[in-house]
C-alpha cells in the first residue's frame, strides 16, 4: 500500500504545476480581476450543487474556513497589483518563493510542526536566492518604472506571506474537519468544497464594490478560458488542501513552490518574457533550496 507521503507529494507536484500556468493566464488576461473572478465564481458554480453530499463543517472548522478564505481575497488583490507592474518572471517568484520558510514558521507556531537543522539551511537557501531575484535588472533606471517595480516587489513579498498565512490556516482547518467529521474523506472534501464556494462568492462581492454592476458587460467571450482557469484552480488548491492534511506543512509549502521554476519556463516559453542566465541559476539554486527543506 503506498504511504501518505508520496501521495502528498504527487498531489503538490499536480498544484506546483497549474498554479504556475493560472499565473500565466492571469498575466496574459486583459483583466486580471476580472480573470480571478470569472474563475473563482465558475469554481464555486461546479462544486455548488456537491454540497448537498458533504456534511456542513462545524463552528469550531468555520472559523478557519472563513479566516483562510479572507486571506485569499486579500492574496488575489494584492497578486493582481503586482502583476499589473511587472512581469511575472520577476514577482512570481517572489510571491512563490518567500512563502516556505514563512509557512514553516508558522507551522511550528500554530501546529507545532518542529523544524531541523536541515529545514533551516533550505530555508537560508530559499532566502538568499529571493534577494538575487528581487535586484532589478540594469536598465530599469527610470523612476516612474522603478517606483512601479518597488511597488510590485512589496506587493509580491505581501503576496508571500499571505501565501504562508492561508497555507497553514487552510492545513489547521482541513485536519480539525477530518477529525470531527464521522468520515474522513467526507470531512475533507466538505472543507474543499464548501472553501471554494466562499471564495467564489467572496470575490465577486469584491469585484462588484471596485467596479459596479457594470462589470457584467465585461464577461463576453470569456466562458472557454474561464472554465479552464476554474477547473485548474480547482485541480491546484484541492490537491494542495488534500496534500496539507496528509504530512508536515513546511516540506509540502516548500515542494509546492517549485511553481516557481514552472512559472520562470512558462514566462520566458509562453509570455516571451526575459528571463537571463541570472535568474535561471537562482531558479535552480532556489529549487535545489526548497527541496532541501522538503527532504529534511
Amino acid at each position: 500500500m503506498i504511504g501518505a507521503m508520496p501521495i502528498a507529494i504527487g498531489l503538490i507536484l499536480i498544484s506546483a504545476l497549474t498554479n504556475a500556468m493560472i499565473g500565466a493566464m492571469m498575466k496574459r488576461a486583459d483583466d486580471r480581476l476580472l480573470f480571478r473572478g470569472i474563475m473563482g465564481g465558475l469554481s464555486a458554480l461546479i462544486l455548488l450543487p456537491a454540497l448537498i453530499f458533504v456534511p456542513v463543517p462545524p463552528p469550531s472548522v468555520w472559523v478557519w474556513l472563513c479566516l483562510g478564505a479572507v486571506l485569499h481575497f486579500a492574496y488575489q488583490l494584492a497578486q493582481i497589483g503586482a502583476y499589473n507592474r511587472a512581469d511575472m518572471s520577476l514577482v512570481y517568484p517572489i510571491m512563490r518563493g518567500i512563502a516556505p520558510a514563512l509557512a514553516a514558521g508558522f507551522a511550528l507556531i500554530i501546529l507545532k510542526e518542529p523544524l531541523t537543522p536541515l529545514q533551516w539551511g533550505g530555508m537560508a537557501i530559499t532566502v538568499l536566492t529571493l534577494f538575487g531575484f528581487a535586484w532589478p535588472h540594469k536598465h530599469i533606471t527610470a523612476p516612474p518604472l522603478n517606483t512601479n517595480i518597488k511597488f510590485a516587489l512589496g506587493l509580491a513579498v505581501f503576496c508571500g506571506i499571505l501565501t504562508a498565512l492561508y497555507t497553514v490556516i487552510d492545513a489547521k482547518g482541513i485536519r480539525l474537519s477530518e477529525i470531527l467529521s464521522r468520515s474522513v474523506l467526507t470531512g475533507k472534501m466538505g472543507y474543499i468544497f464548501w472553501f471554494f464556494v466562499l471564495d467564489g462568492i467572496g470575490i465577486w462581492v469584491i469585484i462588484f464594490m471596485l467596479r459596479g454592476q457594470n462589470i457584467i458587460n465585461g464577461l463576453s467571450g470569456k466562458a472557454m478560458r474561464g472554465s479552464l482557469a476554474a477547473i485548474l484552480n480547482l485541480i491546484c488548491y484541492g490537491s494542495a488542501l488534500l496534500a496539507f492534511s496528509l504530512a508536515p506543512i513546511a516540506g509540502l509549502a516548500a515542494m509546492r513552490e517549485l511553481s516557481i521554476v514552472f512559472g520562470a519556463i512558462i514566462a520566458a516559453f509562453w509570455l516571451k518574457e526575459s528571463f537571463g542566465a541570472r535568474r535561471i541559476a537562482l531558479a535552480i539554486a532556489l529549487a535545489f533550496g526548497l527541496v532541501l527543506l522538503h527532504l529534511a
